[in-house]
C-alpha cells in the first residue's frame, strides 16, 4: 500500500495545479490536453499604472489654468533678458563717454591708460612675472647654430686630415631616422638610436636626427634611452639643449605641454642632479621664463620625489639668485616638501624674503590696492 501511493506521488508530480483553481478551468485544461490543441494564454492583467497616469488626471479648466501661467511666466523672463541687454549697452556707453571714447573705442584725448596704469615700480614688478620681449629662440634656432659652428670648425681646419669627419654611412643612416622620428608613436626605436649615448662624438650625432622634429612620443622614448644610460654631466647636457627647449616650444606654442613631453620632464628627474643643473637653474637664469612655464615645470617638481640633499642644494641656489616670478614659484614648491633643511640654507632663504620686502617696488606693490 505505501508503495502504491509513492507511484501516485511521483505520477502526478508534474502537475501544476493549484488546490484554489475554479473547476470550468481545469476541466478546460484537461480537455485541451487529450484533444491536442494549443489554445492561447489568456492576457495578463495589466501592470498598475505610475501615478503620474493614475485616473486623478487633471480636469481641462486646471490644464488651461496652468498652460496660461506657463505662458505668463515665460514672457515675464523674456521682458527682464531684454531689459537687462538694454541697461548693458546703456552702461557701456556711458563708460565709453567717461573714458573719453567715441564709438570706435578709439582714444580722444590721447591717453594711453596701459601706459598710465602701473607705475614704474609696479610694471617692473609685473614684467619679472611675465616676458614683456617675447621669446624668439627656439630649439631649432639652436640645432642651426650647432650645424653653422661645426660646418666653420670645418672650413677653419682644411689643413688637418679628414680622419674627424664621420663615415657617410653613419650620415646616411641618422639623417634618414628623421622621418620615422617624426612620426613615431609607439612601439621600439631604431637600434641605431639606442647606441647614440654609448658613442663619443653623440652630441653631433644627435643633432643629425633633428630633436626639434620629434614627436612628443618619440621625446618621451628617447628620454627614457638617455636618462638611464649617460652619465650626470651628458644627461645635463641632454637635458639643458633637448628637453628643455623643447619642452618651452610646446607651451609657447600651445599654451600648455603635450603630455607625453610632460612624462618625459618626469622620466628626466631619475637623475636629479642633471635635471636641476639642466633644466630648472638654466630656466630661471634666462630671466625669460614666463609665469605658465613656471608652473608647468614646477608642477612636474611637486609631484616627483626629489632627495633632501639636492633639495637644499637648489633652494640655496634659487635663494641667491635675483627676484623673478619663476624663482618663487620653484622656491614655494621646494619649501613645500617640508624637509628638514640645514641651518645654512634655512638663512639663505630668510635673506632672500627680507631682501625681496625690503626692495622699493615689493613695497609699493603691498601698498597699492
Amino acid at each position: 500500500m505505501p508503495k502504491q501511493k509513492r507511484a501516485d506521488k511521483l505520477k502526478h508530480k508534474g502537475d501544476k495545479r493549484r488546490k484554489t483553481d475554479n473547476l470550468e478551468v481545469v476541466l478546460r485544461e484537461d480537455l485541451a490536453q487529450s484533444s491536442g490543441i494549443v489554445q492561447p494564454k489568456p492576457p495578463r492583467a495589466p501592470k498598475q499604472r505610475s501615478r503620474a497616469d493614475s485616473d486623478d488626471e487633471l480636469d481641462p479648466e486646471q490644464q488651461k489654468k496652468i498652460e496660461t501661467m506657463a505662458r505668463a511666466q515665460a514672457s515675464d523672463e523674456l521682458q527682464r533678458e531684454v531689459q537687462i541687454m538694454r541697461d548693458d549697452s546703456s552702461s557701456d556707453d556711458e563708460s565709453e563717454d567717461d573714458l573719453g571714447l567715441d564709438d570706435d573705442g578709439e582714444d580722444i584725448d590721447g591717453l594711453d591708460f596701459g601706459a598710465e596704469a602701473l607705475s614704474p615700480s609696479q610694471s617692473a614688478l609685473v614684467d619679472s612675472f611675465l616676458n614683456p620681449g617675447g621669446r624668439t629662440r627656439t630649439l631649432a634656432d639652436l640645432i642651426m647654430e650647432k650645424i653653422a659652428e661645426k660646418e666653420a670648425a670645418q672650413h677653419g681646419d682644411d689643413d688637418e686630415d679628414d680622419d674627424d669627419q664621420l663615415p657617410d654611412k653613419v650620415v646616411e643612416a641618422y639623417t634618414g631616422m628623421v622621418p620615422l622620428l617624426r612620426r613615431y608613436r609607439c612601439g621600439k626605436l631604431p637600434k641605431a638610436f639606442k647606441v647614440i649615448p654609448a658613442l663619443e662624438r653623440w652630441e653631433e650625432i644627435l643633432w643629425m636626427t633633428r630633436p626639434d622634429e620629434w614627436s612628443p612620443h618619440c621625446v618621451h622614448a628617447a628620454t627614457r634611452v638617455f636618462a638611464s644610460n649617460l652619465d650626470p654631466k651628458r644627461a645635463r647636457t641632454f637635458y639643458g639643449d633637448v628637453l628643455l627647449e623643447r619642452c618651452r616650444d610646446d607651451i609657447r606654442e600651445h599654451r600648455r605641454l603635450n603630455y607625453h613631453l610632460y612624462q618625459a620632464l618626469h622620466r628626466a628627474l631619475f637623475k636629479p642632479a642633471p635635471w636641476f643643473k639642466g633644466v630648472l637653474l638654466p630656466l630661471v637664469k634666462s630671466g625669460d621664463c614666463t609665469l605658465r612655464e613656471a608652473l608647468v615645470f614646477g608642477s612636474v617638481l611637486a609631484k616627483a620625489s626629489v632627495p633632501q640633499a639636492h633639495a637644499a642644494v637648489v633652494i640655496m641656489k634659487l635663494a641667491e639668485l635675483p627676484y623673478s616670478g619663476a624663482q618663487s614659484v620653484f622656491l614655494i614648491v621646494l619649501l613645500n616638501k617640508k624637509y628638514a633643511l640645514p641651518v645654512r640654507v634655512v638663512s639663505a632663504v630668510a635673506r632672500c624674503v627680507e631682501t625681496k620686502f625690503r626692495a622699493p617696488h615689493a613695497i609699493d606693490a603691498m601698498l597699492s590696492p
